[in-house]
């Protein structure tokens, strides 16, 4: 099978067509990065195969939020020399179009034509899955499924049997088969299929008995317990018949009382603790108190003399700030009269500056309205030649669709003609001297020759008259487009105004080199005038008012003074008066800094005054002498009452101490308990003196030496049922492993052309191997040669990539022998081989290759730079979906 065609139209990424063509017999690699849509194009090759087009479970074909789209995949491709070519919409417009060569099948015969043909089925509802895909579904890897071959094989292996054309199915029916199956049924009613563990009779058989096995071992044990309770029941009436008597519980409940009482005059010591401690904490609070109000009396009188010594301090302060001041204010008179007189200086050179400047302006710009006007005069006369040289050009202008059509005309007016000279019917004549005849109209004599081109007059004097009629049948057909031919040509020529071609050919190489000339005249012009004429114009527009503005700013100069040129240099009187301004705001500086500092002396002084006034005032309060003797007062009365509540808290705290209410909770608590303890174990014990009793009555009645010598009886019978069964089990898996090993050598051989292909890809990858097959067609154990030898191991424990290598290997051998078989291949790797190694993916490289030369093969991949030693040109898919 080969594709040669693809075209899908809205389908999942693809909203706008994108058609693949061309495709190669062999190898075809397509590249792009993620999202680019290769995996795309994988599921609309297999969704044109294996969905139904009227099925309503592929939603998911749809380009995301385009719910009335149609998703359409076209595909082309043949098989062996019939070509086939599939038309397949879903969902909007249903419809699936096959034709074969001539023949053209629709819808649902369509598809079951497809599905014999590439050996898949559908599915009965939903959409189709692994299970359905068949031959197609081996072959066709997705993305990331390349390791997992051996679901890919169980739903192809009907097809590969048949490609076979010895399956297992086959064997299975003929007559050692029938034994095998069954050997095999008589063997796993007694044993697990896969695991050889016992099942049906031969598993109930060992249950039964583990059970009585079990069940003797619980009577044994009963047995034991009712012995053990005999004894235990009469220590218990020994037990309980003393602390009957005795009653220790009461004697403990006696001593907790006691306890309770001696803690509770230790609660009452306590709680006068608690009160006295209060009562200290409030004392100690009020000494500090008293503390500090003497301590505040203390520092009012030290901060009075404190603020006295700021505010002198700060007065003098302020007298030396205010001196700083009047010597800056003179300071600033003598360097403003400085500036004022460099400002007046600077003045007069800018003006003399000035004057200069414009008279150079003016100069300048009388000579640049000169030049305007000279540019503008040259680029006027310059634009009136053009112009003629454009009215010329329109005069001899002819199109060059007239003039081809005249030429047209010309030649084909001069072919019609020699075709007319060629039909015509050539006639000579010689007339003797003297004599003439007639041809038509015309009275000829001498030699000559005339082309008859219709029924024409031959008049002989003295003879008669003859009438010649010139042959063939076309003739008056090309009379008459030779006619038509020649009216066309003088109408265009008439139109144009022309007498001939060659009056047009002359007035269209005058109308050329009329281009020309307006060519070279419009460069003079650009050269002359860049921007255009109207530009110049405003140019000397604006040179023009310049001018006049320069002279008018002169003229409203004052008159230059005698002493101009002793002035200095504008830059020189700019640098005086840029001194003198710089020094004029130093000392402006200076003085508000000298004036900001006097300020601040000044509020500093009147806030020291403020706050000794208030100081002082605090000082002066006739009530303070009577406030600092009745603090001390009550400073002396609260240490003595401090000093009495410490001894009484200390003697309460040692009779604390001694009392240990601690303990007294213990002793309470531990005397609760035991008297709890003690009734409750006796309450407790009659209880179960009562039931031991009852219990062992009922024991008694059961009979349990009885029962156990029946259920003895009953395992030995079980025990020799199960010896029987075993035998047996072991027999059949011995005679049904015998008839697998025969079968298996069998198989073998009629799987040695699936063998041939695997063993031909295996070589390229690794020399040496051989891998197995086994009975469902799957890869199975793999030999080769390792770094110690000879190495064997199951498919299923190679590495993620090794597997992906072999799955690939595989399936190509699968491809290999359905083409032996006459069934069509095709093999789409999606993204495949990207767990390999550079070694191990050049060797599968070879290994594509090699299969190229016999299957087609399509090949999409995220990095392009891992296959460009391939051997195939890459295509890419953002390539081919921008059309370049």
């Amino acid at each position: 099978m080969r594709l040669s065609r693809i075209r899908i139209e809205q389908f999942k990424k693809f909203r706008q067509p994108i058609e693949i063509k061309d495709l190669e017999p062999g190898l075809n690699l397509f590249t792009g990065p993620n999202e680019a849509g290769k995996s795309t194009i994988v599921s609309a090759i297999r969704a044109a195969f294996f969905e139904r087009h009227r099925s309503g479970s592929v939603d998911d074909l749809r380009p995301w939020g385009d719910t009335s789209a149609s998703p359409t995949v076209e595909l082309e491709f043949a098989i062996e020399d019939t070509h086939y070519r599939l038309v397949k919409s879903f969902l909007g417009k249903k419809r699936c179009e096959l034709q074969i060569g001539t023949q053209r099948l629709d819808s649902a015969e369509a598809e079951d034509h497809l599905a014999e043909l590439l050996g898949f089925r559908y599915a009965g509802r939903g959409a189709s899955g692994s299970e359905h895909w068949g031959i197609p579904g081996l072959l066709w890897i997705q993305q990331g499924a390349g390791h997992d071959i051996r679901d890919s094989v169980t739903h192809a292996i009907d097809h590969l049997r048949t490609a076979l054309n010895a399956s297992l199915g086959e064997i299975a029916s003929s007559g050692g088969d029938s034994v095998l199956a069954t050997v095999e049924a008589a063997r796993n009613e007694l044993l697990t299929p896969s695991a050889g563990k016992p099942r049906g009779v031969y598993a109930e058989a060992l249950d039964q008995e583990a059970a009585l096995a079990n069940a003797i071992r619980e009577l044994d044990s009963e047995i034991a317990a009712y012995r053990q309770k005999v004894d235990t029941l009469a220590a218990l009436r020994r037990e309980h018949a003393a602390d009957e008597a005795e009653k220790p519980w009461i004697g403990f409940r006696e001593q907790e009382r006691a306890a309770a009482e001696k803690l509770e005059a230790t609660g009452r010591v306590e709680e006068t603790l608690a009160t006295e401690k209060l009562r200290a904490t409030q004392v100690d609070e009020r000494i500090r108190l008293l503390h500090g109000q003497l301590e505040t009396f203390g520092r009012q009188e030290k901060e009075l003399e404190t603020r006295e010594a700021e505010r002198e301090s700060i007065r003098q302060r302020l007298e030396g700030a205010t001196a700083l001041v009047e010597e800056w204010q003179s300071k600033r008179a003598e360097a403003e009269q400085r500036h004022e007189a460099a400002r007046e200086t600077l003045r007069l050179a800018r003006q003399a500056d000035t004057r200069l400047s414009l008279t150079r302006e003016l100069d300048a710009g009388r000579l640049k309205l000169k030049n305007a006007a000279e540019a503008l005069a040259r680029a006027e006369t310059e634009q009136a030649a053009l112009v003629e040289l454009k009215r010329q050009a329109a005069v001899t202008e002819i199109k060059l669709k007239d003039l081809e059509l005249l030429r047209d005309q010309h030649r084909q007016i001069r072919e019609t003609q020699i075709r007319l000279d060629t039909a015509a019917t050539r006639l000579r004549f010689a007339i003797e001297d003297g004599r003439s005849i007639g041809i038509g109209a015309e009275s000829v004599t001498g030699k000559g020759e005339r082309l008859l081109l219709e029924t024409t007059p031959l008049t002989l004097p003295g003879l008669g008259q003859l009438e010649i009629a010139p042959g063939g049948s076309d003739l008056s057909q090309l009379r008459a487009e030779a006619k038509e031919l020649a009216d066309r040509h003088e109408t265009l020529l008439q139109r144009l105004g022309l007498p001939s071609l060659e009056a047009a050919e002359v007035r269209h190489q005058t109308h050329t080199r009329q281009l020309a000339e307006i060519k070279t005249a419009e460069a003079t012009l650009k050269a002359l005038a860049p921007q255009g004429i109207e530009p110049l114009r405003t140019e000397l527009a604006i040179q023009q008012a310049r001018v006049e503005e320069i002279e008018q700013a002169l003229s409203l100069l004052p008159p230059n003074t005698p002493h101009a040129a002793a002035f200095p240099s504008v830059a020189e009187a700019e640098a005086a008066e840029e001194a003198a301004r710089q020094s004029l705001a130093r000392i402006n500086d200076s003085l508000h800094q000298a004036q900001l500092a006097a300020g601040k002396e000044q509020t500093a002084f009147e806030t020291a005054t403020r706050e000794l006034a208030a100081a002082r005032a605090v000082i002066d309060d006739p009530q303070r002498p009577e406030r600092v003797a009745a603090a001390n007062r009550d400073l002396v009365d609260s240490r003595a009452e401090q000093s009495t509540l410490v001894a009484r808290i200390e003697a309460l705290t040692r009779q604390l101490a001694e009392a240990r209410p601690d303990i007294l909770k213990q002793d309470i608590e531990r005397f609760r308990l035991s008297a709890e303890q003690l009734e409750k174990r006796f309450n407790e014990r009659r209880d179960q003196l009562m039931s031991l009793q009852v219990e062992l009555q009922t024991t008694g009645a059961q009979g349990l030496e009885e029962r156990r010598a029946e259920l003895a009886r009953d395992h030995a019978q079980i025990q020799r049922r199960v010896e029987e069964l075993h035998r047996r089990a072991d027999a059949l898996d011995h005679l049904l492993k015998l008839l697998r090993d025969k079968r298996h050598a069998l198989t073998q051989r009629l799987q040695a052309p699936l063998q041939k292909h695997l063993n031909r890809y295996l070589q390229l990858l690794f020399p040496g191997a051989c891998l197995d097959i086994d009975e469902n067609l799957s890869p199975g154990s793999l030999t080769r040669v390792g770094s110690n030898g000879s190495e064997l191991g199951d498919f299923e424990d190679l590495s993620f990539g090794a597997r992906e290598q072999m799955g690939i290997i595989s399936r190509l051998a699968y491809a290999g022998l359905l083409r032996d078989a006459g069934r069509p291949t095709l093999i789409i790797l999606d993204d495949a081989l990207v767990h390999s190694d550079e070694e191990r993916l050049a060797q599968m490289k070879r290994v594509l290759f090699d299969a190229a030369t016999r299957h087609q093969i399509l090949l999409f991949t995220c990095h392009p730079a891992k296959w460009r030693d391939l051997g195939v040109g890459a295509r890419s898919l953002e390539a081919i979906r921008s059309g370049t």
